[in-house]
């Protein structure tokens, strides 16, 4: 059975050494760095399941690191968690507009963090429905909407299945509804892979970029239900 590798980036040695050990012990193999530019190495070149970051740490932080790490295709949709010791609106939102699945309070037990990693890691494990999308090119360019299928809806993206030619870093106005509710969710979203398959059909991994925080909750409350 493979080992799920998880990255944890802290500039404070002592919790990076206690995070390290309790994870490790839980099952996990532990990649860890002291910085934000270290850790956006690290998650390229070893593509872990779930990175978790502190937001402060010098040279980059934990926000500046998400954002450089969203601007790979194959960390595009990669949990990350953003933890601080504070957790004001303001630094909430610029975590969130960064593109972190999740901000939360850092934990001052190890327990705590360990539930965490766990409800995360099932939350991508879960098979979400398929679901209508309505789409258009966002901006003045922007014109009739299309219809796409959209699968593994997160907190940060989704998969976009469409008869319609798409391409790599094209800017997308997206309209679905969360399944299970009548919440309509309107949101830009920027493509960051596509592939084209059999029959003519493009898969595409969108990432949203400016999903609102009431939007992202229902989101994850429902893939955690």
């Amino acid at each position: 059975m493979a080992v799920t590798t998880v990255l944890i980036a802290d500039d404070l040695k002592t919790f990076l050494k206690i995070e390290k050990t309790f994870l490790t012990r839980a099952g996990f193999e532990v990649l860890t760095a002291e910085n934000g530019k270290q850790a956006v190495e690290l998650a390229r070149d070893k593509h872990p399941r779930l990175i978790l970051l502190d937001l402060v740490m010098p040279e980059m932080d934990g926000a500046e690191a998400c954002a450089a790490m969203r601007c790979e295709p194959s960390l595009a949709f990669t949990p990350i968690l953003i933890m601080s010791a504070t957790g004001g609106s303001e630094t909430r939102d610029r975590c969130l507009a960064a593109g972190c699945t999740e901000f939360v309070v850092k934990p001052e037990q190890p327990e705590k963090l360990l539930e965490l990693v766990a409800r995360m890691l099932l939350a991508r494990q879960r098979k979400v429905a398929r679901m209508t999308v309505l789409y258009n090119e966002a901006g003045p360019a922007g014109g009739r909407q299309f219809m796409g299928m959209a699968s593994n809806l997160s907190g940060t993206g989704l998969f976009l299945s469409t008869d319609k030619p798409v391409r790599t870093g094209l800017l997308l106005q997206l309209e679905f509804i969360i399944p299970k509710s009548s919440h309509t969710v309107t949101v830009k979203g920027k493509v960051a892979r596509v592939t084209q398959i059999a029959g003519g059909t493009y898969e595409a991994g969108v990432h949203f970029i400016d999903l609102s925080q009431t939007d992202q909750k229902l989101i994850l409350d429902y893939i955690s239900s």
